[in-house]
């Protein structure tokens, strides 16, 4: 089998018009390169140039493989521009992930900003609460709530979303506001997903921890469900503030037990571990850690 390296050394011979220019051009001795010409003729088992004193003249073989040489070399470069346009430059596309209610709430203001920055990449959406398997390599960047990260990932933690108990004006009228976290066992809630352990919510007051075990009659795998119930007062509903506060701002829903803290898992930035991480990712990152900076209420203090 011929030699990639013999190859572009005989291809440079022939570009050049002579060992000498190709030499200089390189900044190799023409020995080297007349020893990789003889070891390219010798794997090929045909003459590929005809030396004389005065010019270098390509024998049949010679011109076959100098104008394939000249494809094969094409490819390479196309191939190298298309790489280095995925990985550095303003092009190709870039697919977030991310739960369906916090990507509708922050999405418009995401994409603006990212536009500016990366105006020529197109992105891809993929909002859904299933756990995505980052490794299949089907997304580039998401965002997820979870405690613990795969060791085929990295991370950027962008803290613990802060989320708040809402009812209606009506329930609270109806069954009164709860002073304690406590008094929520016996009240209807709205439970969300399929998670056991979503069905105890938990609270801080200074050193006081609460750890209720909350009941309701129905159960929704998606936030803007639960807060469409929680409006028509049917139960009180726990979430992220950055998903209720539009709500909170026009009273169509009322946040109880504020003096308790009350969060989930913390928030982190993913994506495949990789030795050249391409720089739409890394803006697509920057973009979402200031999005959450310039919005520091939706987390815990």
């Amino acid at each position: 089998m011929m030699d990639i390296t013999h190859l572009a050394s005989f291809y440079e011979v022939v570009q050049r018009g002579s060992f000498s220019a190709a030499a200089d051009a390189l900044g190799v001795s023409k020995g080297m390169l007349s020893r990789h010409v003889s070891a390219l003729e010798s794997a090929l088992n045909a003459q590929l140039l005809q030396r004389t004193t005065r010019r270098l003249s390509l024998t049949e073989a010679g011109r076959v493989l100098h104008q394939q040489a000249g494809e094969i070399f094409a490819l390479a470069r196309e191939a190298e521009e298309g790489i280095r346009a995925l990985t550095e430059e303003d092009s190709g596309r870039l697919r977030f992930t991310c739960p369906v209610s916090t990507g509708d709430r922050m999405v418009s203001e995401l994409l603006a900003r990212f536009a500016e920055l990366c105006p020529g990449v197109q992105v891809e959406l993929n909002f859904t609460n299933a756990m995505i398997d980052m490794s299949q390599g089907e997304n580039d960047i998401a965002l997820r709530a979870m405690e613990l990260i795969p060791d085929n990932l990295v991370a950027l933690p962008l803290g613990r979303l802060k989320d708040v108990v809402v009812a209606s004006p009506a329930l609270l009228a109806r069954e009164g506001i709860p002073a304690t976290p406590y008094e929520l066992g016996g009240r209807s809630c709205l439970l969300q997903g399929h998670n056991p352990d979503w069905e105890q919510w938990h609270f801080r007051q200074g050193e006081e921890e609460a750890h209720i075990l909350v009941q309701g009659r129905v159960r929704a795998n998606h936030y803007s469900t639960l807060l469409q119930l929680a409006r028509a007062g049917m139960g009180f509903a726990k979430c992220p503030l950055m998903l209720v506060e539009a709500s909170l701002a026009r009273g169509e829903l009322v946040a109880v037990l504020t003096e308790w803290q009350t969060g989930l898992h913390p928030i982190h930035v993913l994506h495949a571990q990789q030795r050249r991480v391409p720089s739409k990712i890394r803006l697509f990152k920057q973009v979402l850690a200031q999005w959450f900076a310039e919005r520091p209420h939706y987390l815990l203090g």
